[in-house]
């Protein structure tokens, strides 16, 4: 009688050790699953930013266009002798600059009527603080504009300072070029 309830009590035992093998199994299988993927959801959310590739529509903001920018430290006028960045021979004209610069505000024919300003008016009434329409000034003007280190009409203006960001000779090609558009 001892050897048939220890065989029932082996069956039983043996019925307990196999279900909870088989049920052992497929939890460690969803718990692993579900490690994987939340290590896979940290590892994708640890890339370096939002955008694989960063898109800049003004060329001086742009990390290949180099030749406007300015030194980022001056250093004292006795340590190093200064010589300026090499001058950008593949884009040099006024039309070029123009369209990189001023189009998207001024327009492709320098009469205001650019995307962004028509964006900032409709959507937020800003309105200009002087006329958007290049036209009507002289090349002179239209330099004197360029060469400000400050927002050239305030700080309501939302125009910003080209005088860093433009050589004397680009800022020069630009009021040429918006010189020779009709009126």
């Amino acid at each position: 009688m001892n050897s048939i309830l220890s065989n029932n009590a082996g069956q039983v035992e043996g019925t307990v050790i196999s279900r909870f093998k088989t049920r052992l199994p497929g939890k460690i299988k969803a718990y692993i699953l579900g490690f994987a993927l939340l290590g896979a959801l940290a590892a994708i959310s640890c890339t370096s930013g939002t955008y694989p590739v960063d898109i800049f529509y003004e060329m001086h903001y742009q990390q290949s266009y180099k030749s406007g920018e300015p030194p980022y430290l001056s250093a004292p006028a006795s340590a190093v002798a200064f010589y300026p960045g090499p001058k950008n021979t593949a884009f040099n004209t006024g039309e070029h600059l123009f369209n990189v610069n001023c189009s998207m505000c001024h327009g492709l024919d320098a009469k205001g009527t650019g995307a962004v300003l028509e964006k900032l008016k409709t959507t937020y009434g800003y309105e200009p603080l002087v006329t958007p329409d290049l036209t009507t000034l002289s090349s002179a003007a239209i330099g004197s504009f360029l060469i400000a280190t400050e927002r050239p009409f305030g700080p309501d203006s939302v125009m910003p300072p080209f005088g860093k960001l433009l050589s004397e000779e680009e800022r020069e090609a630009i009021a040429a070029y918006v010189g020779t558009l009709p009126k």
